[in-house]
């Protein structure tokens, strides 16, 4: 998996454009977070469009199809930046799992099977 992916899905997100980011991932996608996960494309369509998240990464961790992203986070209703660690895995080229870890990168590492070791040049 590449960082050029995720850029394209937060870019996605970001601009709240719930066709591009349904393009970018797989008809099963597992969307995950601190609420549990859902599986399908249109629980990621409403997640993009109730969200009122943007997102950007400023690390980037991956061995083979799975990655972590470090991201900074912000939310519509609050003003405060928070780093958040989204675990992805893509299959085909497209997003396939990606589930939000508020608690650290450490534990999106370990869920991932990855290390700081792996850690990618953006």
């Amino acid at each position: 998996m590449t960082p050029d992916l995720v850029r394209a899905f937060e870019s996605a997100v970001n601009a709240v454009d719930v066709d591009a980011a349904a393009a970018l991932v797989t008809d099963d996608v597992e969307v995950g977070g601190p609420r549990g996960s859902a599986h399908g494309v249109d629980v990621l369509r409403q997640w993009v469009s109730g969200s009122g998240i943007t997102l950007s990464t400023v690390r980037w961790f991956s061995r083979g199809d799975v990655a972590v992203a470090l991201q900074e986070a912000r939310w519509i209703d609050d003003d405060n930046t928070r780093s958040v660690a989204t675990e992805f895995t893509a299959r085909d080229g497209r997003i396939s799992r990606m589930i939000r870890h508020d608690d650290g990168l450490g534990v999106a590492l370990t869920a991932a099977g990855l290390s700081e070791a792996d850690e990618q040049p953006l």
